[in-house]
């Protein structure tokens, strides 16, 4: 098997093992508080999903650069598994809770680990783990699906709710194997990769480029006045952080939009359409947003899109519509499964195609290229909380009776 064969397929499942458990979570919400009785908890669900993920993303940006790729995907492979056995074996909810928390900082600790070694490989295997995390929301929602249409609706299904969501992490902790094996063994690294040598590389590059481009009298007057610049921690953040600006506030704008289109879809219909059938009919709904992603995150290398600002505004319509359809119920039933691929496709589209720019344009020098990638991803966590947080809002005030 041919090294592109083996990193495409390698970045594949490393991204879909790291975001599987955190989807089966989201996916699972409903499921998981219902099995402790505590079905007017599910926000909290959600929260704890995503409570750590800036900080852990923080973390690895600001103090971990320096440490190996190894050590940090084994310390992400750790944290997966506690997570994991936590809620299978979770006693009571609010120890499930807990158990979520390690589930959600590993995808999102993950995600900044797998981005930043991604720029030690050629640009075009972001589409391999930007389609791997795609697939993990399909293989999430699917696994949602199947549990949903076994338990059925009606009844008290508390001990069985518990026994498939004890059953449905367990099964889960296997690919944790795979992950360490996409990233020891499937991936076949650049040399020294794992090496802390890139910045000073970099910097010799740019000092033999200064050289080369001078006077040939000149090279003395070179040599004896151009020093390097020592910069402190703080200025090359806030210099990496002016750079990706544009781009990161759009990723949390694209991820603000959805996560608000995507939560309208448990209140666009009315009441007596929902927990009836299989699949049920919000569950569907979700399945079908993840199919969206997945497409739009498998196709940088067909197509690419500069213009990502384009991605951002026509999501912002999309929440805006099914804001107004949670009121008015305009749209009819068979319509909104293509829309909600639609709004899937546009979200997918926006993550992939910013981490391709930022992996691949010469404006982010390859030396701070990590640094950017991890500021950047840092607003996908602002996103997703602004778009619960207006959720949550709307839902408790302007919509509450709808």
């Amino acid at each position: 098997m041919g090294s592109d064969l083996r990193n495409w397929i390698g970045f594949f499942l490393l991204g879909s093992i790291n975001n599987l458990p955190y989807v089966i979570v989201t996916s699972a919400a409903n499921t998981i508080a219902d099995s402790f009785d505590q079905r007017n908890n599910v926000g909290v669900v959600f929260f704890a999903n995503v409570a750590l993920s800036v900080i852990v993303k923080s973390v690895n940006g600001f103090l971990l650069l320096k440490v190996s790729y190894g050590i940090r995907i084994v310390a992400n492979a750790i944290i997966m598994l506690i997570g994991l056995f936590g809620v299978a074996f979770a006693f009571d909810f609010w120890f499930a809770i807990v158990c979520i928390v390690f589930v959600g900082a590993s995808a999102a600790f993950g995600e900044n680990v797998a981005l930043g070694y991604l720029r030690l490989f050629p640009s075009k295997y972001v589409n391999a783990w930007s389609s791997g995390t795609g697939m993990a929301g399909v293989l999430g929602s699917t696994i949602y699906i199947i549990f949903g249409c076994a338990v059925g609706a009606g009844g008290d299904n508390t001990a069985k709710l518990k026994h498939l969501t004890k059953y449905a992490f367990l099964l889960t902790s296997p690919v944790v194997v795979v992950y360490l094996l996409a990233y020891f063994w499937i991936i076949q690294r650049p040399p020294e990769s794992d090496s802390l040598t890139q910045d000073d590389s970099d910097i010799q590059k740019e000092k033999q480029r200064l050289l080369d481009d001078s006077e040939e009298g000149e090279l003395d007057e070179i040599s004896e006045t151009v020093e390097p610049v020592e910069e402190s921690a703080l200025k090359r953040i806030w210099r990496c952080f002016k750079m990706v600006l544009w781009v990161s506030l759009n990723l949390a704008a694209v991820y603000m939009f959805e996560y608000v289109a995507q939560g309208s879809a448990a209140k666009v219909r009315p009441k007596t359409e929902y927990n009836k059938g299989c699949p049920e009919l919000y569950a569907g709904l979700s399945l079908c947003y993840q199919a969206g992603v997945f497409v739009s995150r498998s196709s940088v290398q067909l197509f690419r899109i500069k213009r990502i600002e384009i991605l951002s505004v026509l999501q912002l319509v999309n929440m805006i519509v099914w804001l107004i359809d949670v009121h008015t119920k305009f749209i009819p039933v068979y319509i909104l499964p293509a829309y909600m691929i639609y709004v899937g496709l546009l979200g997918g589209a926006s993550y992939v195609n910013i981490f391709y720019l930022l992996l691949n344009e010469d404006k982010y020098p390859n030396n701070d290229r990590e640094l950017c990638i991890n500021i950047a991803a840092l607003f996908i966590t602002v996103g997703i909380v602004s778009g619960t947080a207006v959720e949550t809002l709307l839902f408790q005030t302007a919509l509450k009776n709808d």
